[in-house]
């Protein structure tokens, strides 16, 4: 039996896709060492692990990133400065044979070259491939459109990176990445939780690359009864979400609500908590909307997703076969979006078309048109072939038999 740290970003969208395979190395005896922060306590438990936190979950919750990926990494960088000096002792401490990184935990980076310690990054978004993608490309990509503000904003953030990361380079030895390197976090062993044909430039990663799939929630996620609704036939079932983050969009809501009064077909809705349910009044028949609704569980009936574009929320969708409606609003969710369309299994919405007539009408194209639906099949069926959970933990265990010498009972 090994002993494994856990350092993640504590947001839902990458704490979530790592449960699965946590659960599967803690079931084959791996000790394991979860940080993250209190709201995540239980899934951690759950999972096999144990918990151990990072401090106040109110330092997590990222800001409306003006400047584009360097803001990113700014904010980040600057959660290391503050996490770095108690993390080193602790994990040295707790003496681990390796690490299990999130793909955008830098502060993980940096504490593996610290220790000195085996690695594996997990991603739950796409990663660039930093033997092929340079500086230049990353920096084209992000700002060669921005708008004059989001780019000021972006020069102002590298420099705030710049600035911290040589503080803690000096103060620790490290070497802190470039914009590349950072989103790309490569380790020894990196697990991606996609398929190789749906992450782009796919066959351009080599063997230290898995491409284990989605991992899907590893507990049972369930409708309650009192909220079913009605059904005659084959009524396909509508379901919109806006993710956790960057969900306080009522007018959205309410054109969805516009969109489908009428419509003949059952629609979900999830909220989340930042808007007045009660301020939409009386809903239609149809239409059923709470903060929190069991995703998982209503992607098993739906036909239609219409989603943010997080990572998680399209793979979930994607390994049920249920094509999409993406309306992306930060980071990464453009390039999930983009994929999408690439993949044939969706349209991507712009801000003009959050109408309730074009809701509607590119609603009924994707459920009518077949080829959406049989591209979304096309995607779930690579998710299947990837092996999941146990090929993760596979990967990662032989990866660990490679690295580390351990032996069963050496630890008191």
């Amino acid at each position: 039996m090994a002993r494994v740290v856990v350092l993640n970003l504590p947001e839902y969208g990458h704490m979530n896709a790592t449960y699965p395979v946590v659960a599967e190395l803690a079931r084959r005896g791996e000790e394991i060492i979860y940080y993250s922060t209190e709201p995540f306590r239980a899934n951690i438990a759950a999972a096999g692990a144990k918990f151990a936190g990072y401090g106040d979950a109110e330092l997590f919750i990222p800001p409306a990133h003006t400047g584009g990926l360097h803001s990113v990494m700014a904010w980040e960088m600057g959660l290391a400065e503050h996490l770095l000096p108690r993390l080193v002792e602790e994990v040295r401490n707790a003496r681990p044979d390796y690490l299990l990184i999130d793909s955008m935990c830098v502060w993980g980076n940096l504490l593996r070259q610290v220790l000195q310690l085996p690695a594996v990054c997990m991603a739950s978004v796409f990663v660039p491939n930093d033997r092929f993608v340079t500086v230049e490309d990353m920096v084209r990509i992000a700002y060669s459109q921005a708008p004059k503000p989001v780019l000021l904003a972006g020069i102002d953030a590298m420099n705030s990176y710049i600035e911290t990361s040589r503080r803690i380079d000096h103060r620790f030895g490290t070497l802190s990445p470039n914009v590349v390197e950072f989103f790309s976090n490569r380790q020894q062993l990196n697990l991606l939780f996609t398929s190789r044909e749906f992450h782009p430039e796919g066959n351009s990663f080599g063997p230290e690359y898995k491409f284990a799939g989605p991992m899907l929630d590893f507990q049972r996620q369930d409708i309650p009864t009192e909220d079913a609704i009605p059904s005659s036939g084959d009524v396909p079932l509508v379901y919109v979400s806006l993710g956790t983050i960057f969900n306080n969009q009522p007018e959205f809501f309410r054109a969805c609500i516009k969109a489908y009064a009428d419509a003949p077909y059952r629609v979900w809705i999830a909220a989340g908590r930042k808007v007045d349910l009660a301020a939409f009044g009386q809903l239609p028949s149809n239409i059923a909307m709470r903060e929190y609704v069991p995703q998982l569980a209503v992607l098993k009936q739906a036909a239609l997703f219409i989603t943010h574009g997080g990572m998680n929320s399209v793979s979930e969708a994607l390994a049920h076969g249920v094509p999409l409606l993406v309306f992306p609003q930060h980071g990464d969710q453009h390039l999930v979006a983009a994929q999408v369309v690439r993949a044939g299994a969706g349209i991507r919405l712009t801000p003009p078309d959050i109408t309730p007539q074009r809701l509607r009408d590119l609603a009924e194209t994707v459920l009518r048109e077949q080829h959406f639906a049989d591209a979304a099949k096309a995607v779930q069926e690579s998710f299947a072939q990837c092996g999941g959970a146990g090929a993760a933990a596979d990967a990662v265990l032989e990866f660990a038999a490679s690295t580390v010498e351990t032996k069963a009972g050496s630890r008191a």
